[in-house]
């Protein structure tokens, strides 16, 4: 649970994200600056930063955000390539250390969106440990989700006649590698588009319906108190790439497009 103390004001973005910076996966806007951090929306398919295992990728969002911010930058959490939205970055190592404190205390609050494959009619929980790195002993994990809409497609996949579909909100209560899209695997409804842990044969068939490609993952809330005593609390709209899906499954998600404002889950179903 986020606590803020009592009667500290409330940093929230209240203006759409500002063209900062733009990548061959698309723009990147900016959600919130001040002294001690810098939060953008990221596109779906740029890596936060280097690392060996994509050593052959020749840009970074770190990198590119050089051209804004001369100084230290340094992320206080995880944003996998494929997935889009808020990431934020810390500009000295207090204002870092403040923030992984909240991690570990579970104290921040992050919500996430995602098309998974199957129909799923009531909130719940997944609580499969995982390990915190790509190896490693598992360790306690946890992550809620809410169904928001449903829909049925008319294309077979598989021996199945018609796609079925959910639109959750997922709220990860720990940081482990892979997360959210680990235990909808578990779960039995995987994020369509995940090409690693997800159904082969189901993203096929949806890119081909939607025209809708890759991972259908978005980091849309990111909240933390400030080492002033701030509230900050951001939202990112969704991906051009979510543009199609509308029509397709027949549920509204310009809500989710709006940075800044809270949606009402209302009108997202139909």
């Amino acid at each position: 649970m986020l606590h803020a103390p009592e009667g500290s004001r409330k940093l929230m973005q209240l203006m759409p994200a500002v063209p900062i910076g733009l990548s061959r996966s698309g723009q990147i806007g900016l959600l919130f600056e001040d002294d001690r951090y810098l939060a953008v929306s990221k596109p779906p398919g740029l890596l936060v930063h280097r690392t060996a295992i994509d050593a052959h990728e020749k840009e970074n969002l770190r990198d590119i955000l050089r051209d804004h911010h001369s100084g230290r930058l340094d992320p206080v959490h995880r944003l996998d390539k494929p997935t889009s939205g808020v990431i934020l970055f810390g500009k000295d190592p207090e204002a870092i250390d403040a923030c992984k404190r909240q991690f570990e205390a579970g104290s921040t609050i992050k919500e996430y969106l995602c098309i998974v494959r199957g129909h799923v009619h009531q909130a719940g929980c997944v609580g499969k440990p995982l390990p915190k790195g790509m190896e490693g002993p598992p360790r306690k994990a946890r992550t809620s989700f809410n169904p928001l809409g449903r829909c049925e497609l008319p294309y077979a996949v598989s021996r199945y006649p018609t796609a079925r579909l959910s639109l959750l909100e997922c709220t990860p209560h720990t940081g482990r590698y892979h997360q959210i899209r680990l235990h909808m695997r578990h779960f039995r409804h995987p994020v369509i588009g995940d090409s690693q842990h997800g159904d082969k044969p189901q993203n096929r068939a949806f890119e081909a319906h939607t025209g809708a490609a890759g991972l259908l993952l978005h980091a849309r809330r990111f909240a933390f108190v400030h080492p002033d005593g701030a509230l900050v609390d951001l939202l990112a709209g969704l991906p051009e790439k979510w543009g199609a899906i509308d029509q397709a499954t027949g549920w509204n998600l310009e809500p989710f497009r709006n940075e800044g404002k809270m949606p009402d889950l209302r009108e997202i179903r139909t």
